[in-house]
């Protein structure tokens, strides 16, 4: 039985940030929200999937509004506390496709929009900082320092 080699690949999660994530294989986002189950998750994580593709081929098209109406829907389901992280990896990734296409202010807008959906403090952070990238990216840099010094200071009370 041959065993899976896991590696790393760097994946642009934000406007400015870089990550490294484990990987046994390229898996396309919607395989992550792959229907596991029938349980509810399992659905939610399944309509999700379909709503990210939904939005990229939006993106692909130029159609830069309508996708991020349509990105809107992802974060509007019905979504169990424990699956924040999964929630700010999507937000952070289609924030990062709206400011790659040069529309930084639907970036902004769908962060605005959904920035609720958000409570634990490290979501927070990565949001603030977010928001100083796409600030950045603008070539406001005063807003941008904003963003990134309330980031700093959240983190100082974490």
């Amino acid at each position: 039985m041959k065993s899976a080699a896991i590696s790393h690949i760097l994946i642009i999660f934000t406007a400015g940030a870089l990550a490294s994530v484990p990987v046994a294989g390229i898996v396309p986002l919607a395989k992550v929200y792959g229907h596991q189950d029938g349980s509810g998750l399992g659905k939610t994580k399944s309509m999700a999937g379909t709503q990210h593709e939904i939005v990229m081929l939006l993106i692909k098209k130029g159609d830069f509004e309508k996708a991020a109406e349509e990105a809107d829907k992802i974060f509007a389901m019905k979504w169990p506390a424990d699956q924040e992280p999964l929630l700010l990896s999507e937000l952070l990734l289609l924030s990062n496709q709206f400011v790659r296409h040069k529309q930084p202010a639907l970036s902004l807008r769908l962060i605005g929009r959904n920035s609720k959906c958000f409570k634990q403090t490290p979501s927070r952070i990565a949001i603030l900082k977010e928001m100083g990238y796409v600030h950045k990216s603008m070539g406001e840099d005063e807003k941008a320092y904003d963003y990134f010094r309330q980031a700093r200071e959240l983190e100082d009370k974490d």
